[in-house]
């Protein structure tokens, strides 16, 4: 087949988890991804979410790891600032793969990519922020105005986006947005799909995201807040159900003999048990962080700062009135007044470790001189020195409920180098789920560490990351039941430029698995 014939539908399924699905297909409730399993390919991948979640997408988009992009959360520190920011996507360190495609000549939409941003001098479709769980930034679209077309030809996105969520939210009411808003995203895709040339077009659902994080404890009866509804058993997989009849309908009407689907998740969701809210409290018992809001016991409790009296003004404002307020603010006004909160009044003269806030991973990061501006932990051994000290205390952690180990402990020196390396943070602790935890935590030198169990805190997640990733594929010279072994998200860009005939830039860290996925005489063509 001639290289300008050929087309990738790239469908991203944004923390759909793995093992729900391989579950709920084989059970028959998901009938499009039953069919790929059968008929297509099906494959485990490992993931940059094994340790930072939200670096999964970047990572799929420039084919490089955290260190070489510099993208790894929601919020994020940058280098030389020392406060907590949204993040921009736009201080992503390296392109998308769609930019080496669109200079190539293929034609190429892109639709609702999850931490996207508007890429410069782009001659294919780009829209940003229609239908996604979290936005980044304000709505866009290339050509301008297409955004707006979009919504007069199909609607508006019916599911709400994230900062609009700030309770956990009425279990049916959210389920049915969810649904609704998968049929939409269909209807939108295939409205772009027919209506626009194309060689490479990615569209990525939320839909698995939002519905993972807040409905999960529908799930799953040993959850502690678990409380089914009579008439209502299965939200969650109603919402997976509607993800599949809606990836089936863009199937039927686009998956031709010229045409390669590939789907992919590069993070999964499982049971929130994550201690990040705890971290705080752990690093002032350390003696290493001193802000407001910790200080509960420990050595260090007499030392911690006053709240400034706007922070205890606000403090006597009742939380259902706060979050009846925050529900009518701009979106951006109320990430500003977040981290205004957020970044006040933390003594960085007695700080030497500070928490990246978080309700995934623990993230912890050194206040080190010539990084950070009011730094005071030197480079070298006293860097080193407090580093390992506090990898030991992470490494140490237990639930004291049960006994068992909190999480794994990684150092981002060692996994994630690269010139982006300085905005990420020092350690991670990624929570192990068997261990259960919720409100406390047991260290070797910090003792019992207690707070409210983690669903109980904003943004009232029951569902959290957990790392399963997969790619399915289908469609032209797919081989039926092909394998990847050792495959990696970081492989998908490189498999997608060649597909379509096109060279991988030199710093892309995975590689192409054509020869994993379809016939030898494509292969070979390519």
């Amino acid at each position: 087949m001639p290289r300008a014939d050929r087309r990738v539908l790239l469908i991203g399924l944004d923390s759909a988890d793995a093992d729900l699905i391989e579950r709920w297909a084989e059970a028959g409730h998901l009938p499009t991804f039953a069919r790929l399993m059968a008929e297509g390919s099906w494959s485990r991948l490992r993931t940059t979410a094994e340790v930072l979640h939200v670096s999964a997408w970047p990572t799929i988009y420039t084919g490089a790891t955290p260190g070489r992009h510099g993208l790894y959360h929601a919020y994020q520190v940058r280098a030389g600032d020392q406060r907590i920011h949204r993040t921009d996507p736009s201080w992503c360190a390296l392109p998308p793969f769609w930019k080496m495609l669109d200079e190539a000549g293929r034609r190429c939409i892109v639709f609702d990519a999850f931490m996207d941003y508007r890429l410069p001098g782009f001659r294919g479709v780009q829209i940003g922020e229609w239908g996604t769980w979290t936005w980044f930034g304000e709505p866009f679209s290339t050509p301008s105005g297409l955004r707006d077309r979009l919504i007069r030809e199909v609607g508006p996105y019916p599911a709400p986006e994230h900062s609009q969520q700030v309770t956990v939210p009425d279990q049916l009411w959210f389920r049915d947005r969810l649904v609704e808003a998968a049929a939409v995203k269909a209807r939108a895709t295939d409205w772009l799909l027919r209506n626009h040339p194309w060689d490479m077009a990615f569209v990525t659902f939320g839909e698995p995201h939002g519905g993972g994080h807040y409905l999960w404890h529908t799930e799953d009866p040993d959850y502690p807040v678990h409380r089914p509804i009579p008439g209502l058993p299965h939200p969650l997989l109603d919402v997976y159900a509607a993800v599949d009849r809606a990836i089936g309908e863009l199937l039927d009407r686009h998956l031709d003999d010229r045409t390669t689907v590939l789907l992919v998740s590069g993070d999964g969701m499982g049971p929130n048990y994550s201690g990040a809210h705890l971290i705080p409290e752990l690093l002032h018992r350390l003696d290493l962080y001193h802000a407001p809001g910790v200080g509960g016991g420990g050595p260090a409790a007499k030392a911690a700062p006053k709240r400034s009296l706007a922070a205890r003004l606000r403090e006597m404002i009742p939380l259902p009135v706060r979050q009846s307020i925050s529900r009518c603010l701009p979106r951006r006004l109320k990430y500003r007044l977040s981290l205004k909160w957020l970044n006040a009044d933390i003594d960085w003269s007695r700080t030497k470790a500070f928490p990246i806030h978080n309700n995934n991973e623990g993230f912890v990061r050194l206040n080190l001189i010539g990084r950070e501006p009011r730094g005071i932990v030197a480079p070298g051994a006293a860097y080193d020195e407090l580093l390992s000290l506090l990898a030991d205390e992470l490494a140490g952690l237990v639930n004291p409920a049960n006994g068992r180990t909190a999480g794994r402990v990684s150092r981002i020196d060692a996994l994630f180098p690269g010139s982006e390396r300085r905005h990420l943070p020092d350690l991670v602790i990624s929570w192990d789920e068997s261990a259960r935890v919720l409100d406390r935590l047991q260290g070797p030198r910090a003792g019992l560490v207690c707070g409210k169990c983690g669903y109980d805190t904003p943004a009232y997640y029951t569902g959290n990351h957990r790392p399963v990733a997969f790619l399915a594929a289908a469609g032209a010279g797919v081989v039926a039941g092909a394998r990847i072994d050792g495959g990696h998200i970081l492989d998908v860009p490189a498999t997608v430029l060649a597909l379509l005939g096109v060279d991988p830039p030199a710093y892309f860290e995975g590689r192409e698995r054509t020869a994993s996925l379809v016939k030898r005489s494509l292969t070979e063509a390519l």
